[in-house]
């Protein structure tokens, strides 16, 4: 009996090493089946939406797990509803066979019945309109002309808009820190009120208040002229970079944070107010700065009730330049799918590049020392 009790002593820790091991391998396969779902979840709908770029507006309604088989041309169709389906230019049509601009091309016509009257060869003809067949997203999408402008204008107004906000935000936070006198708590619960103002109440009398300022530029009302177009983009950059609830929250808590002994100590040194600024408390941002240019790059690059407000056609963001080619009486999905995920891409190609500077800005608090 005592040869079978030490016997169990002796295997027990085995076994209970053994059971350990065991559970800790079954969480950490839990572990990455959740993570590898979770990523999977986030990655899907990209996915789709790739798939969906490949797919023609005559099949848009119905699913696809995967890129559909290419569409053979078809010649017998006519060339009014081809140029209304797939945005095709007739004059380009015409220029690329050497037709004359003036030169009448009845939309009732089959492409094969245009190939006969003007004596071009079957196999040109379906050369020039398999990519408007295969690529038409992304064939209508770099053709157009205002697409760079409008990729441009987009990128420029969200730096603008997160460098200003960041900026602004830190000057705001800095004067509310701490919250000492009542002037102080006034401005920050007045901040705080704009939460509970929808926006589409003040939309109308902020229009008209940035109508009537931008009316007393010199040139503003030459539609076209250039400085129409900047200053309408720089009114755009001001509605970012004013000041909201959620900013003025975040920076003031975070700045209150920080011991009024460094402060004090850059008094005593000779330094003045601005240099404390510059050159202790800026480099002690990189939490808030990092948290509200992660929150704000999404808003500022996908807006586009304020871009459809207040820019001109011919003047505005990618959003609203792909929301251009949804028609009245027909809409060219993949055109509409090719442009977002054209807008979508510069996030992911941000995040993905600078993804290490917004962890370590996030983090640089987290840990004492």
């Amino acid at each position: 009996m005592a040869q079978s009790l030490r016997t169990t002593l002796e295997q027990s820790p085995r076994g209970i090493v053994g059971s350990v091991s065991r559970r800790r391998r079954i969480l950490r396969g839990v572990v990455v089946a959740v993570i590898v779902a979770y990523v999977a979840t986030t990655l899907v709908p990209f996915y789709f939406l790739i798939v969906r770029t490949f797919v023609s507006t005559k099949n848009s309604t119905q699913l696809w797990l995967w890129p559909p088989p290419p569409e053979e041309v078809n010649l017998d169709a006519d060339i009014g509803n081809f140029a209304v389906f797939f945005n095709l230019d007739i004059q380009e049509f015409k220029a690329a066979f050497g037709l004359s601009a003036a030169e009448y091309i009845n939309p009732k016509w089959s492409f094969r019945r245009v190939g006969e009257e003007y004596g071009i060869p079957e196999e040109q003809l379906i050369a020039y309109l398999e990519p408007f067949v295969r690529y038409n997203g992304w064939v209508v999408l770099m053709a157009d002309e205002q697409f760079w402008p409008a990729l441009a204008r987009t990128a420029a107004m969200t730096v603008g808009g997160l460098v200003g906000l960041n900026v602004l935000s830190i000057l705001t936070g800095t004067g509310l820190a701490g919250l000492r006198t009542r002037f102080q708590r006034t401005v920050y619960n007045l901040y705080l009120a704009e939460t509970a103002i929808p926006f589409f109440l003040i939309l109308l009398p902020q229009f008209l208040l940035v109508q009537g300022i931008l009316k007393l530029i010199p040139g503003y009302g030459d539609f076209g002229s250039t400085t129409r177009k900047i200053a309408q983009l720089m009114a755009m950059v001001l509605l970012y970079i004013r000041g909201n609830a959620l900013s003025t929250m975040i920076f003031t808590s975070y700045i209150s944070s920080i011991p009024r002994e460094l402060e004090e100590s850059a008094e005593i040194d000779g330094a003045s107010r601005w240099q404390y600024i510059r050159y202790i408390q800026m480099p002690l941002m990189k939490v808030p700065v990092a948290s509200m240019t992660v929150i704000s790059l999404v808003w500022f690059w996908n807006d586009f009730l304020g871009p459809f407000v207040y820019l001109d056609l011919n003047n505005t963001n990618l959003l609203v330049l792909i929301q251009n080619y949804v028609g009245e009486y027909s809409t060219n999905f993949q055109v509409i799918y090719s442009g977002v995920l054209a807008s979508v891409a510069p996030l992911l190609i941000v995040y993905i590049i600078f993804r290490r500077f917004f962890v370590q800005g996030a983090m640089s608090g987290a840990i004492k020392g």
